[in-house]
């Protein structure tokens, strides 16, 4: 009988394509593919529909009008042939791709997988190459980079940040709920990376110099979700133009919240992106690449995509850089000060014409 899920490699064209090749699946130093996961299963409410059906049947055929504990089990049985059926005539199956990009040089994978769908990735990526994936997330990237620079001891003193006063007093420091509940204990690093660029972006220009990617300038536009860090205000979604300038938005942050998504656009290297930034895994979404102009084909288009796509990449990798600088140096509490200053003044007023 079929398992209820499988899963294996694609050649990531379509959920039937099984075929590896050079021309579909290498691009430059870069190979691309996918992970197929298959779902057979009958659902729990069709299982007790049938079973339903059959013990009427079996009771209405009865003299006693009732079902044996014979009758059930022989319902049971019935019941069971009739899932493998259906499991093997493929019925139920589900099939869906999750589009992978493994980029050699920077030892990179770029894929959509999480949850389930990652530890599926993880496991058949070590039964097949040997090798083991680790998730990005704010603190692990954070532990990377501290390494690099012989900062590790900098990076375990890292402590939450308190930009404003906690609900119990000065004394009360984030507690930051979504992170004490996963397995990174300094993803906070990404939540206060979003709430300084924001910074960047409102009172300053905007303009970020980084070491890998040069002057990046920085907007966060269409969508900004703040949550409590103190897990006592709840959580706010601001959506359209500008949604950091929105009263609403400082207002957020005076009541201990702290930003957990944002809609960007970036400019770097003279070209502009668009994406969603999840700062706790360090992930983008909804990424939107530069149009790629004058492609002599579909294998030089794609390339020239990989290509921005390491760009975007190394933009945003720039640019958590350039904050663990200032995060880990002495010049941080003056910036944090700064910032709680930023947070507290009034919002500007428009003057009657």
């Amino acid at each position: 009988m079929p398992e209820e899920e499988e899963y294996g490699w694609s050649g990531g064209r379509h959920v039937f394509d099984g075929t590896f090749s050079f021309e579909h699946n290498v691009y430059a130093d870069a190979l691309s593919f996918a992970l197929r996961i298959d779902t057979n299963k009958v659902p729990g409410e069709l299982k007790k529909a049938w079973e339903v059906m059959e013990e009427e049947a079996a009771a209405s055929a009865s003299k006693s009008g009732f079902v044996s504990k014979s009758q059930k089990q022989e319902v049971k049985e019935s019941v069971r042939k009739k899932v493998e059926e259906e499991l093997r005539s493929g019925h139920f199956r589900r099939s869906k791709l999750v589009p992978i990009l493994w980029d050699l040089p920077s030892q990179t994978v770029y894929s959509t997988a999480s949850g389930k769908s990652f530890e599926k990735l993880a496991e058949i990526f070590h039964r097949t190459f040997g090798l083991d994936l680790q998730p990005v997330s704010a603190g692990s990237l954070g532990l990377r980079v501290c390494e690099d620079r012989k900062k590790r001891r900098e990076y375990e003193d890292f402590r939450p940040t308190r930009f404003v006063t906690g609900p119990e007093g000065e004394g009360q420091y984030p507690e930051y709920p979504w992170v004490a509940k996963g397995p990174e204990p300094k993803d906070f690093l990404g939540n206060e990376f979003l709430l300084w660029l924001w910074h960047e972006a409102d009172s300053r220009t905007g303009i970020i110099a980084t070491a890998e990617a040069g002057d990046v300038t920085i907007y966060i536009d269409r969508s900004l979700d703040l949550d409590c860090a103190y897990g006592q205000t709840g959580r706010d979604t601001l959506k359209g133009d500008g949604p950091s300038r929105m009263p609403e938005a400082r207002d957020a942050l005076r009541s201990g919240k702290l930003p957990r998504k944002a809609g960007m656009i970036i400019d770097a290297g003279r070209q502009q992106y668009t994406f969603t930034l999840n700062p706790e895994q360090m992930s983008l979404g909804s990424a939107k690449l530069p149009e790629v102009e004058d492609a002599e084909g579909p294998r030089a288009l794609f390339e020239e995509r990989v290509t921005l796509l390491r760009d975007l990449c190394g933009a945003i990798d720039g640019l958590f850089d350039a904050f663990l600088k200032v995060r880990g140096s002495s010049a941080w509490e003056g910036h944090v000060n700064g910032m709680r200053r930023w947070i507290m003044q009034p919002e500007k007023k428009t003057a009657a014409a």
